[in-house]
């Protein structure tokens, strides 16, 4: 008798929760298809900069370009990483980082001096071995970050790396 009890419990939650379930499933195929779909429209590469729109995977950014002026990023449920340590000389770059739930690691070279500027929830953190200034115009890298639920991480790379 008591095992029937316990059955129509399990049962009766199994009911409960499967719909819940259902819909958390159809939401992350959604979400993922529509970063694909965003990402196909807006990703860019032209001259000056790069553009990126991520959802729910990672990115993955190597420039080597001198001539390397911006770098967008929107992340969305998403991570990625941007190494910045194959640019030897660079009159700055703008770094414009907005993300939802998503997180952003720049790796710059050890002699490169850093400005930044963020709003949301979440925040900016940067490690020790960085430069950091107060003047824009005298940045290497200047990083603008929009975040809710999100961060960005900057840090030099070691020395002779």
């Amino acid at each position: 008798m008591r095992g029937s009890r316990t059955g129509a419990r399990t049962a009766a939650l199994a009911r409960r929760v499967l719909p819940w379930l259902a819909a958390w499933a159809v939401a992350q195929v959604a979400v993922r298809l529509l970063g694909r779909l965003a990402s196909a429209r807006w990703d860019a590469d032209d001259a000056g900069g790069i553009r990126r729109v991520v959802a729910m995977d990672a990115l993955e950014l190597c420039p080597t370009d001198p001539a390397l002026s911006r770098i967008d990023v929107h992340l969305v449920m998403a991570g990625g990483e941007i190494d910045l340590t194959g640019i030897a000389e660079t009159p700055g770059i703008d770094l414009t980082v907005r993300a939802v739930m998503g997180g952003l690691a720049v790796r710059v070279p050890p002699d490169w001096r850093v400005w930044s500027r963020f709003r949301g929830v979440g925040g900016i953190g940067t490690d020790g071995g960085l430069t950091r200034t107060h003047d824009p115009h005298a940045a290497d890298l200047r990083v603008h970050g929009l975040a809710v639920f999100g961060g960005i991480g900057v840090e030099a790379a070691p020395r002779g790396a």
